[in-house]
């Protein structure tokens, strides 16, 4: 498997960007972005995290992609509550055995938790897109973040593409052997049946990989050499200060608007 596809490779100046500053500065961004209280404030920090994305010179369609299971999610929320909160009508739906009620605060209200979960998402999928992994994960640890959860975290994202690979080579044989051309009912049959086998093949491996890792003297409190060897660029410390100044100010508008 071709692991190089999945890295955060670019040449924009967000990419040359000392990992560590990103990191601060990104999950700083998304804590930030939902704890807004006001709606143009999220819209603004949505927008230019949109617009920050467009720097990386990748096409905008790989964003939407990424985007597309949290704007579900986002848009969901925004309707249950735009049909239960509220005290002002906007509209009504008749429905043959019942009535659905939109009221105006709930369309507020449901319109700025949409654009709060979607600038935290497009912030997180920022950093995703120009950090790699192993950058975020050992700030984490430089944060003094618990070892077991960067190893569990750092596992995760080494085997989610081998578990995202075997799926596509079995969907690959499934399709040669004409296991598409049933009925429906089958076909979703035969898909539990693949999900099923990959689940119990994902619970071997990772017993195997436990086993293999007791067996060197892994325990949570091991120290591995350090990745940072070197210390954080002075541009990139003048870059990271100006952002924490920027997130605080925005912190504070918030606050006084709030």
């Amino acid at each position: 498997m071709d692991l190089s596809r999945y890295t955060a490779a670019g040449d924009s100046p967000l990419h040359h960007l000392d990992g560590r500053v990103k990191t601060g500065i990104f999950l700083a961004s998304v804590v930030l972005a939902a704890t807004l209280t006001n709606w143009m404030l999220a819209l603004g920090l949505w927008i230019c995290a949109a617009g920050l994305f467009l720097s990386l010179h990748f096409r905008f369609r790989a964003l939407l992609v990424r985007l597309m299971i949290p704007m579900g999610i986002a848009w969901m929320v925004f309707l249950s509550v735009l049909f239960t909160q509220g005290s002002h009508p906007l509209f009504t739906i008749h429905v043959k055995f019942f009535t659905l009620t939109a009221w105006q605060e709930g369309a507020r209200q449901g319109l700025f938790l949409f654009m709060r979960i979607m600038a935290a998402v497009t912030l997180a999928t920022l950093l995703a897109f120009s950090t790699p992994m192993v950058e975020i994960l050992e700030t984490l640890r430089l944060w003094k973040v618990p070892g077991i959860i960067v190893d569990i975290a750092d596992m995760m994202y080494r085997y989610i593409f081998i578990m995202q690979d075997t799926a596509h080579n079995m969907r690959c044989a499934q399709i040669s052997r004409m296991g598409d051309s049933g009925s429906w009912a089958y076909r979703v049959a035969d898909a539990g049946r693949i999900a099923c086998s990959i689940l119990i093949k994902s619970l071997d491996r990772s017993t195997r990989i436990y086993q293999a890792m007791l067996a060197r003297g892994y325990n949570e409190n091991s120290q591995g050499l350090r990745f940072f060897t070197r210390p954080i660029p002075v541009r990139d410390k003048w870059i990271g200060g100006a952002s924490a100044a920027a997130i605080l100010l925005l912190a504070i508008v918030n606050a006084r608007w709030s």
